[in-house]
């Protein structure tokens, strides 16, 4: 794999193509021409301030030029913004394989990215990254330890391959749903986690956070099994080592929006559905609540959080429920 195509990317799309950089040939896609003028000029993309992009970095509104004779593209969209990426690519012939980093799912139709390549291209040769790092440390050099899921080993290898490159780690699966399911679910649970850390002040707090990961592991476990998924996934990086990192960290988005969701849970709702901010497990929450119902399993930690986002449900009573979970 030498020429690799990224559409829309953003921080961790970004930081990926910096990376990939070093050693292959590589192009960003965005539909917005504005939005290439602007990168193009700084070199920066917004959503990952202070890392300059390399000027060989080709950056283009042109679907067709950027993904002309790539052996591979990465769709770094967000999970609400995934389809709509991906039906774009439906009129061309002969598409190179395809590896998503979106951590979450559909919400209109409970998909996961592997279902919506199946559903909008019909293709199968198609791959999904995810793992503990965050975009602004990994560019600039700690180590990320990600997982990379697909049915298909001998890409699988190739991948691997190609994601051998310092600091990344990688590690392979033939788990694609148990990878897909993990990112996912880690963004809806720190959400509860982080909220539940903004309201408790004592030093009990530690031992809590343990608990409620702990426990969110365990829902994760329940509803992959139900699923077809693999324990062992959830119990490495792309589950339980993304879960304490998104959980415990500020530089998530997710663990941002728990706490704020604390002091004014009105003005958060309000942002998320006005677009005004990108927070994945804000409707990862609401799919899985509806998939723990298909599948009739408990997930009584993300019904907890979906209440206090979708029935408005007090984020003090939400502290306290959680809590008395792990009691």
């Amino acid at each position: 794999m030498k020429k690799i195509a990224i559409l829309e990317p953003g921080a961790w799309g970004t930081a990926l193509g910096i990376i990939l950089s070093k050693k292959k040939e590589i192009s960003f896609w965005y539909a917005s021409k504005k939005l290439v003028l602007k990168i193009t000029k700084n070199r920066e993309n917004e959503r990952l301030p202070g890392v300059k992009i390399p000027r060989k970095i080709f950056i283009s509104p042109n679907l067709k030029k950027t993904i002309e004779n790539v052996d591979l593209i990465i769709v770094a969209s967000p999970s609400f913004n995934f389809r709509k990426t991906v039906v774009r690519l439906k009129n061309f012939k002969k598409l190179p394989p395809l590896l998503g980093v979106a951590k979450g799912i559909e919400k209109e139709t409970l998909f996961f990215p592997s279902n919506i390549i199946q559903d909008v291209l019909k293709k199968r040769d198609y791959a999904h990254l995810s793992g503990p790092g965050f975009a602004k440390k990994v560019v600039r050099g700690t180590h990320a330890k990600e997982v990379i899921a697909c049915t298909d080993s001998s890409l699988l290898k190739r991948l691997k391959e190609l994601f051998q490159i310092h600091p990344l780690k990688p590690s392979i699966t033939t788990d694609l749903i148990g990878v897909e399911l993990a990112g996912a679910a880690k963004n809806a649970l720190s959400i509860g986690i982080s909220l539940v850390e903004a309201s408790v002040k004592s030093h009990k707090i530690e031992k809590i956070k343990r608990g409620l990961i702990s426990l969110g592991v365990k829902e994760m476990i329940r509803i992959g099994e139900a699923m077809g998924a693999k324990k062992e996934t959830f119990l490495g990086p792309a589950g339980k080592g993304d879960l304490i990192l998104t959980a415990t960290n500020p530089l998530s988005r997710n663990f941002q929006f728990g706490k704020k969701l604390l002091f004014d849970a009105d003005k958060m709702r309000k942002k998320i559905k006005e677009d005004k901010i990108t927070v994945e497990g804000f409707n990862n929450a609401y799919a899985l609540y509806k998939m723990g119902k298909i599948y009739k399993v408990e997930l009584p930690m993300i019904n907890e959080i979906y209440k206090v986002i979708y029935k408005r449900v007090s984020p003090h009573k939400t502290v306290e429920n959680l809590i008395n979970l792990i009691k």
